[in-house]
């Protein structure tokens, strides 16, 4: 039975770009160990996913490797992803320290930082929206400010594309007035997503009043141990 070249040839397809498998674990959101299991996945949005991480042709990964025009696609090596310091859960503090909220917010925006160097164009086409989500200086200063405050919710940013990419809709709410960060925005989409690791994770997109395109604003961690308590009330 024919192969398609993403199981076939992913983890020497990640050689040849230059790219960890570390790096690829965390950039798709799941464990190292599972990067073996990943690449036999048959699940085509997992494999869209994947090209966008890996920068290569959707359809190249989804071809079979018997075809000539499959092995042709020339690869281009990622920019700068040897240079990067591969970030893992034990460099984030776990603590409530002030210290460790900045040693957090500090991983924050070095992490953003280097998210935009890798991603030029700062966004990320979301799947449930059918656009795409941009990061602007309002992402990096609310989502530093906001989620550095908890471990967890600092180990979800690290999931940015993930996140970004398949985060569904929960509901839209009105910006709030009297928030100078959200003055630009006609209203807020509250959306979900489920991180491993973490659980489930709120992020909050800017709708812009000037042209409705959507950015995104703050990510955290959902306390779900906090909101059964207040259910339960």
């Amino acid at each position: 039975m024919n192969q398609i070249y993403f199981e076939a040839k992913g983890e020497e397809l990640l050689k040849r770009i230059g790219m960890s498998k570390t790096e690829f674990a965390r950039r798709m959101g799941i464990r190292k160990q599972n990067v073996k299991s990943l690449f036999k996945s048959k699940n085509l949005l997992t494999i869209y996913n994947a090209a966008e991480v890996m920068g290569v042709p959707f359809e190249m990964l989804v071809g079979y490797i018997e075809e000539p025009d499959v092995r042709e696609i020339p690869l281009e090596p990622l920019e700068e992803v040897n240079e990067v310091k591969e970030l893992s859960e034990d460099d984030i503090p776990t603590g409530d320290t002030p210290e460790e909220k900045r040693k957090r917010q500090d991983i924050i925006y070095a992490f953003y930082q280097d998210w935009k160097r890798r991603n030029p164009n700062q966004k990320k086409y979301n799947i449930a929206l059918k656009e795409d989500i941009n990061i602007r200086a309002v992402s990096l200063d609310e989502t530093a400010a906001q989620a550095s405050l908890t471990y967890l919710s600092t180990l979800a940013v690290l999931q940015l594309d993930a996140i970004l990419t398949n985060a569904w809709l929960v509901k839209k709410v009105p910006s709030k007035s009297n928030s100078k960060n959200q003055r630009s925005f006609e209203s807020i989409l509250i959306m979900e997503y489920v991180c491993p690791g973490v659980g489930r994770v709120k992020m909050t997109v800017g709708v812009k009043r000037s042209d409705k395109s959507k950015v995104q604003y703050c990510i955290t961690a959902i306390d779900t141990d906090k909101i059964n308590k207040q259910e339960a009330r």
